[in-house]
């Protein structure tokens, strides 16, 4: 019997501890977050870190898409891994910019129910992406049919987000601009559903990489 109640409680503890320290802990600690205020002074800017929240209607539509299987959304440190920076991963366009995109930390996925960390980097890191898009239609095309865009794309297109229809009068301000076999056939047009708009808005929202409190004044005064 002791021998017995020693192998429950060793296994208990296998598999406890890891729970606690790997779920318990990081989720209580996140549920307890709230914004931190910017320094005018030190910062240089008002307002709160992070921002804004994400798109949650998006949100739930990325999750239901399966998207997370495919793209992460976590610039990891660099000395870990060598994806620290991307062209475009950020603020700053450059090519390779003076400081490397700064990896996430748990508060930049402050008021989100769930942070779709990814599974496997297949498809670009989307934790910035919002900041290196500028043209709505171009990333409904994306979502439409990737390989109008890139011919050798392994994203499954999203069509089933979209309305292809028998054009009446002006075509719609929201139709998407495809050309050759990409292209409905003539006299119709693509539109995006309420979904496909949402989802767009989520990946416009996605911009992890604001400046932490205090964390550019403490960097300037060690450089000194």
């Amino acid at each position: 019997m002791t021998q017995f109640r020693t192998f429950i409680l060793a296994l208990t503890a296998s598999f406890g501890l890891p729970w606690l320290c790997l779920i318990v802990v990081p989720a209580v600690k996140y549920q307890a977050l709230s914004p931190l205020p910017y320094d005018k002074e030190a910062d240089g800017m008002d307002g709160y870190y992070p921002p804004a929240p994400i798109n949650r209607q998006g949100q739930l539509v990325y999750a239901r898409e399966g998207c997370a299987q495919c793209h992460t959304q976590m610039i990891r440190p660099p000395q870990i891994a060598l994806d620290g920076w991307r062209k475009g991963w950020g603020q700053d366009q450059e090519g390779r910019p003076p400081e490397p995109v700064r990896s996430n930390e748990l508060r930049d996925y402050h008021g989100e129910k769930f942070a779709f960390l990814g599974i496997q980097r297949s498809g670009p890191d989307l934790a910035n992406y919002g900041w290196r898009v500028a043209d709505r239609n171009a990333v409904h095309q994306k979502l439409f049919a990737p390989r109008s865009i890139h011919d050798w794309s392994t994203m499954p297109p999203l069509r089933h987000l979209y309305t292809v229809r028998l054009a009446q009068g002006q075509p719609s301000e929201k139709a998407l601009k495809l050309t050759g076999k990409h292209a409905p056939k003539p006299g119709y047009e693509v539109v995006p559903t309420e979904d496909a708009d949402a989802l767009v808005d989520y990946l416009l929202s996605l911009k992890k990489d604001y400046p932490i409190p205090g964390r550019a004044a403490a960097m300037a005064a060690a450089a000194k």
